[in-house]
């Protein structure tokens, strides 16, 4: 299991290792917005750290991404899997 942090809340929530981050958040109520929940509309833009602690991004998402913000590290709630300890904070 791995934690997921929200540094907003200062929540911590308990994550299946692998688990998809959206479907984290649908199913716990945790408190992240999502919005085409595909990767384009960049409404769940979120910085995650350590980076490494997710699914790497695609060039797909690091497109979208780079529309929405220039916040380093960002990236989109939608399209990362959980892979270890993370904290979660507004891009």
């Amino acid at each position: 299991m791995a934690k997921i942090t929200f540094a907003n809340t200062g929540k911590t929530y308990e994550c299946a290792t692998g688990k998809s981050f959206m479907e984290f958040c649908d199913e716990s109520g945790a408190p992240h917005d999502f919005g085409c929940t595909v990767g384009s509309c960049g409404t769940c833009v979120c910085v995650v750290e350590p980076a490494g602690n997710v699914s790497p991004i695609s060039k797909d998402e690091k497109d979208t991404v780079e529309m929405c913000t220039s916040t380093a590290g960002a990236r989109l709630g939608c399209q990362f899997q959980v892979l270890g300890d993370i904290v979660v904070r507004p891009a």
